[in-house]
């Protein structure tokens, strides 16, 4: 019974790292699509959803791993010769998927850096517009002026 909650385990790991996996690839679509300028908005959002969706996955395989482990847990640790070939292959699985993980987490990182950088680029722009639009108003309304000629100062002579 313990050796297959064992490989339910270990199937449980292997699926997580084909999930990280995707996400790694998704990571980098996210970061092609945040330095090709300008930024296809509607391109980022699906890859934001799809590991959206990859991220809740991973979710429920930790808890299903979690609540399994928890059935057999104490059986292992009391028999660690028996069980030491699984053992062995869930430990290699897990540092698998910790290393994915800390690649996963620095991509995001270089991708949250590059998306402000393109915020910070966007602000700048609307700033630019802003300030040229204001100086265009106050250049139309003092022109405005000019041409209107006070009548005081115009000859009454016919």
């Amino acid at each position: 019974m313990t050796e297959g909650y064992l490989q339910i385990l270990i199937e449980s790991l292997e699926k997580k790292i084909i999930v990280l996996d995707q996400i790694i690839e998704l990571d980098k679509q996210q970061a092609e699509i945040s330095a090709h300028q300008p930024m296809d908005m509607e391109a980022y959002d699906e890859v934001v959803e799809a590991k959206d969706k990859l991220v809740d996955e991973i979710n429920k395989l930790d808890d299903g791993f979690s609540s399994t482990y928890e059935l057999i847990g104490d059986e292992v640790k009391n028999h660690p010769q028996q069980y030491r070939e699984q053992v062995q292959k869930l430990q290699e699985l897990i540092r698998d998927a910790v290393d994915k993980g800390v690649t996963i987490e620095a991509q995001e990182k270089r991708n949250k850096a590059a998306l402000e950088a393109v915020f910070r680029m966007k602000r700048q722009e609307i700033r630019q517009m802003k300030v040229s639009t204001s100086a265009a108003t106050k250049y139309y309304k003092s022109m405005s002026r000019i041409n209107n000629i006070d009548p005081q100062l115009m000859d009454k002579k016919k």
